[in-house]
């Protein structure tokens, strides 16, 4: 089934006759066992010199279309950002490949890290806004999308052109990878997620401008370059859940202007640096405050928010165990409108 996505991506590729520049950002933090190969590291997946070539694949016979890859080390204790540097000298990547470090753009107070102290402040966020920053200060706006991915190879980069596609096309500000389409082809271990569930639940009941966009986290989306200093100014989330604050802020643009796009998508758990921490109430509280600064106040979103933010660790962790059958029962889909479960019933669970 990659195979059909891919060669869906390189016909619409090979149609574009426009000049066109594309950036591909993505964090890495304790990347430094898989960005090696595969015989230097049991983890290994070598995923900044594939992701060259899965791009090289798609763009080397368009003269029109530049790309860059951006990797922005985001603070990381073991070096990610200088073993990613000796990796492009080393195999002369430098003509597309510029690794960033976060850490130099909150030294220089930089705009695209304007709101950060430290790397501290960043899990992801933060450098990605600061790469998508960088990508059009350095290359400019026009004839130019900025896309982020995750550090892993989940998703084949050859896969571009389905995002290029509805933006250069049908006038979209954006378009996102998304694993829950009915042409989305995912592998991935492990059980049916009810935590999900619940946290995509949670977040439906405090943004309203998402419409039918479930798949907030998937590590896949392109917008506009015209659009990308308006979304990324000044955002109030530059941990996990920066996502869905850069999604409403597109929807507040131009509504239904974010495009949906069915990606195949390989889970890349081993040595995954995010797996562990599932961090869903920090995002959810990191989402109320979202809520409530780009959304007039409503009772029923009111009531979740002072839910969330009177959540405990340990509440939210009694809470987990004790998921509604309304939620578990359902797919994500239908939480757009299924709103049966209140912020009432979810407190009697727990008190």
């Amino acid at each position: 089934i990659l195979v059909i996505k891919l060669a869906l991506s390189k016909g619409f590729v090979l149609s574009l006759d426009r000049p066109l520049r594309i950036s591909v950002v993505f964090a890495m933090y304790k990347e430094h066992n898989r960005i090696k190969t595969q015989n230097e590291h049991p983890h290994g997946e070598n995923f900044l010199q594939r992701k060259v070539g899965q791009l090289r694949w798609l763009f080397d016979e368009k003269k029109n279309i530049t790309f860059n890859l951006i990797p922005v080390d985001d603070g990381c204790p073991e070096g990610s950002g200088d073993i990613a540097r000796n990796i492009t000298k080393a195999n002369d990547l430098h003509e597309n490949v510029e690794v960033l470090f976060l850490k130099d753009a909150v030294d220089k107070n930089l705009e695209g890290a304007i709101g950060l102290k430290s790397t501290a402040d960043s899990q992801k966020g933060g450098s990605i806004v600061y790469g998508m920053w960088h990508a059009v200060d350095k290359y400019g706006e026009q004839d130019h999308l900025v896309l982020y991915t995750d550090a892993d190879l989940s998703t084949h980069l050859g896969q571009v052109g389905l995002l290029v596609n509805p933006i250069l096309k049908s006038g979209k500000l954006a378009a996102i990878g998304s694993r829950r389409e009915t042409d989305s082809v995912v592998l991935k271990t492990g059980v049916r997620n009810d935590r999900g569930k619940l946290f995509i639940y949670l977040w439906k009941r405090l943004i309203p401008n998402l419409g039918e966009i479930i798949d907030t986290q998937c590590g896949f989306k392109a917008f506009d370059g015209n659009i990308v200093r308006q979304i990324t100014d000044n955002l109030i989330e530059k941990k996990f859940a920066f996502d869905i604050e850069l999604l409403l802020r597109t929807q507040s643009i131009q509504p239904g202007s974010v495009e949906k796009v069915g990606i195949a998508w390989l889970d890349s758990e081993a040595a995954s640096t995010t797996t562990d921490l599932q961090p869903y109430l920090s995002m959810l509280k990191a989402i109320v405050k979202m809520s409530t600064t780009y959304f007039e106040s409503d009772e029923s979103r009111d009531s979740f928010a002072a839910f969330i933010n009177g959540l405990t660790d340990d509440k939210f962790n009694h809470l987990l165990e004790k998921i509604p059958a309304g939620i578990t029962s359902r797919e994500p889909f239908e939480f757009t409108s299924y709103d049966e479960v209140k912020a009432s019933d979810l407190r009697a669970l727990i008190d």
